[in-house]
């Protein structure tokens, strides 16, 4: 059977490979990043011309790790959703994010958008009592840039 016309722009299948996996090097490798489990990713590898979208998972017990301070050279939106219908605001974990030099501690399902050049991070997600979606767009298209921010 022929492939449709739009059916290339529907993405059901698990995304690139997380870092050190069998995949191309990228900026991402130069980062501490967190442990997630990935289900679902947009980039312009697997759609041309596409952002880049990411979909994943934080399950309840465990200590993803973190997210160290860095810069992108386009903007952000990063998100966390809990996971019960009759209280959609209750994040069901606790995140710590940085944006620049202010902390900030929440609790409650949010998005945050990043814009081009601004430090953000460290982020870490703790205390996680329910599964938590998280997300993150890069408003950009190619691969995913980014610079450590840390002192060494």
């Amino acid at each position: 059977m022929a492939e449709r016309k739009y059916e290339k722009y529907f993405i059901m299948k698990r995304p690139m490979p997380p870092p050190g996996a069998d995949r191309p090097p990228s900026d991402l490798d130069k980062l501490e990043t967190p442990k997630l489990h990935h289900f679902l990713g947009l980039s312009d590898r697997t759609v041309e011309g596409a952002i880049m979208v990411n979909f994943s998972w934080m399950y309840a017990g465990e200590d993803p790790g973190r997210m160290e301070a860095h810069v992108h050279p386009y903007p952000e939106v990063i998100g966390f959703i809990g996971n019960i219908p009759e209280d959609p605001d209750d994040l069901g974990a606790e995140a710590e994010i940085w944006m620049d030099d202010e902390q900030y501690i929440i609790t409650r399902s949010f998005m945050v958008y990043v814009p081009r050049g601004l430090k953000h991070c460290p982020l870490v997600v703790r205390n996680i009592r329910r599964p938590v979606l998280h997300f993150d767009m890069q408003l950009t298209t190619g691969d995913f840039r980014a610079t450590p921010t840390r002192k060494d």
